[in-house]
């Protein structure tokens, strides 16, 4: 921290019915009113004054309530001994010295949020009353928020049941059959086009295989799922998966893959020997991914072969979008064990050798936003659109954390993969429209193009009844929950922001080293472990690649899948508006 300045903090205590107020207020020791002082900070704590507990159940104190910045937030804390939880709401009021030209709005509001940021860093949180309120003071007493004058945290104890945090409880209290359904339907999705057995879906749901057979049966019976039967090695069993009905557009008009066509290893000339090649590739990982693509092409058919000997089954829908002829794929997945990411790689390579005149490549999906309070300008909402590029921080497009370590000084150490584009042309498109639609974008041509899908696609429309909300997790068992945080934004349309983004399971999954390395690289966006495809992408010679996310959650975009197939969509439109620019 930096030095202390000549001023002292005063904090005075009320009670108020349910709610405490802790005032905090800067002022000089000759203004100090003795009688009013229960304590006086020596050492390292000089400068910090506590006053004397107010009790005020009648409401007769005099307290301001003009503040001219707000921060609300719910927080939830977890005792790691007892378990035992609680909820409360807290308010932050910041009020600023009158040398502050108090018309800058969106300055009161950002040094707000750099404090809020100070204040609850991750691995930095105080774990009771006395050593948050002290942090707050110490944290006014800092030469950076001397333009601080006071600040109220206003406190208010929750019901546990009535807090309205997602996530609070790991109790569902739905049928045992229903959540597994979910679960199973969720895996069958992911692994797409992928074929799994029921020994094998018994394993990722955890799950005894005579319910698993038995909701699969009910599955069948609703047309949902496809059986085939296995060979090879695991002859006589039978796999299940996502049921694509082969025919006419109009038959999977809600998958919006158009015309489906099953192929076999004898009949692969179908695709490889077309008159007229596709030069664009677009590779998704989720199945709402791969639809939101397919639904903004034009004149497609999709070839699915499913494996049935053991291995990858792969499925390609081939159209146009603009005067680009395009080949999307799907990334199978269970999982993110090593396997899985081998596989992913094993498909990019795949797909680059069977469609041998592909020129770029375009990676369109979610991702998860990272809440940046210390910089509002970077911090994206839920739907927000993210081109990886690089910034004056960050000179890689896409930064991959394979491991951390500790040196003996207690410094971190991230074990790295960075990725630039060695052809600029395809990132250069994608600034070139932020620069011509934004900030508002509301004549952007994806904007129209979402708003049209949505309309064909119900299920891509922005969720209703749903909050747009922040959860992070602080460590010791707290975590907190606010409205996302904005600054002069016009509108509700997604805004894109173009910067690089990072993955890796060692950091996304730890919310200090997470917070730590997104300062540390500026990054905007975390994504799910795409390593193995970039690898394959430069590998195989094509140095022409987008990567174009949407914010699905504030985590790697695979948390939850409430917003990810309106993030779809999102992605999916602004990447035909920059094909759509692209000359040949």
């Amino acid at each position: 921290m930096d030095a202390p300045s000549t001023w002292v903090i005063v904090m005075t205590p009320i009670r108020c019915g349910q709610m405490t107020t802790l005032e905090c207020v800067r002022t000089s020791e000759e203004h100090i009113d003795q009688k009013k002082v229960a304590h006086m900070a020596t050492g390292v704590n000089q400068g910090i004054v506590i006053n004397k507990a107010i009790v005020d159940d009648n409401g007769t104190y005099d307290q301001l309530t003009d503040s001219e910045s707000e921060i609300t937030y719910k927080c939830f804390v977890v005792n790691q001994d007892s378990r035992d939880m609680r909820a409360e709401l807290r308010k932050l009021k910041f009020w600023f010295v009158s040398t502050i030209h108090k018309k800058v709005t969106s300055f009161l509001v950002q040094t707000s949020f750099m404090f809020f940021n100070d204040l609850i860093t991750p691995g930095h949180v105080p774990k009771d009353y006395a050593s948050f309120i002290k942090r707050v003071m110490r944290l006014m007493l800092l030469d950076k928020y001397q333009n601080i004058s006071r600040i109220h945290l206003d406190v208010v104890p929750l019901d546990i049941k009535e807090a309205g945090i997602d996530g609070l409880e790991d109790r569902d209290d739905r049928p045992v059959e229903v959540r597994v359904q979910e679960q199973v339907m969720r895996t069958i999705e992911e692994a797409y086009p992928n074929v799994l057995t029921t020994e094998e879906l018994s394993k990722v749901v955890q799950q005894d295989e005579k319910l698993v057979l038995r909701i699969l049966d009910q599955l069948l019976t609703e047309g949902r799922l496809h059986r085939v039967a296995m060979e090879g090695r695991n002859r006589g069993k039978f796999a299940y998966v996502l049921q694509v009905q082969t025919g006419q557009d109009d038959t999977n008009a809600e998958l919006g893959m158009g015309k489906v066509e099953e192929i076999n290893e004898g009949n692969m000339d179908v695709i490889t020997k077309m008159k007229e090649k596709p030069t664009v590739a677009i590779i998704t990982n989720l199945m709402c991914e791969k639809r939101a693509v397919d639904a903004v092409m034009q004149d497609k058919t999709t070839y699915v072969r499913y494996e049935t000997k053991g291995g990858d089954s792969h499925v390609y829908t081939i159209g146009y979008i603009g005067a680009h002829k395009c080949v999307s794929t799907k990334l199978p997945a269970v999982g993110r064990d090593r396997r899985a990411k081998i596989a992913s790689g094993n498909t990019t390579t795949r797909l680059l050798g069977t469609f041998q005149d592909i020129e770029h490549v375009l990676l369109v999906g979610v991702c998860g936003s990272v809440c940046n309070l210390s910089d509002l300008a970077q911090s994206s909402r839920l739907g927000d659109i993210i081109v990886a590029s690089p910034s004056p921080k960050q000179d890689s497009a896409y930064v991959y954390c394979d491991s951390v370590d500790e040196d003996d000084s207690g410094q971190l150490k991230f074990s790295l993969k960075q990725w630039i584009v060695p052809d600029a042309k395809l990132p250069q498109l994608a600034a070139n429209l932020v620069s011509a639609y934004g900030p508002s974008f509301e004549q952007a041509p994806w904007t129209q193009l979402s708003a049209e899908v949505a309309n064909q696609l119900a299920d891509f429309a922005k969720p209703e009844g749903v909050e747009d909300k922040v959860q992070m997790q602080l460590g010791d068992g707290q975590m907190i929950e606010m409205a996302p945080p904005t600054l002069d934004r016009s509108g509700d349309l997604p805004v894109v922001r173009m910067g690089p983004l990072g993955s890796g399971k060692p950091i996304v999954s730890d919310a200090y080293l997470r917070s730590e390395f997104a300062t540390e690289k500026g990054l905007i966006g975390y994504d799910t472990e795409f390593d193995q495809v970039l690898e394959s992408i430069l590998g195989n010679r094509c140095n022409s690649f987008l990567v174009v996310r949407a914010c699905s959650d504030y985590h790697d975009g695979q948390k939850g899948s409430v917003w990810q197939p309106y993030a779809s969509l999102q992605a999916a439109a602004f990447a035909k508006s920059v094909l759509q620019e692209l000359n040949f």
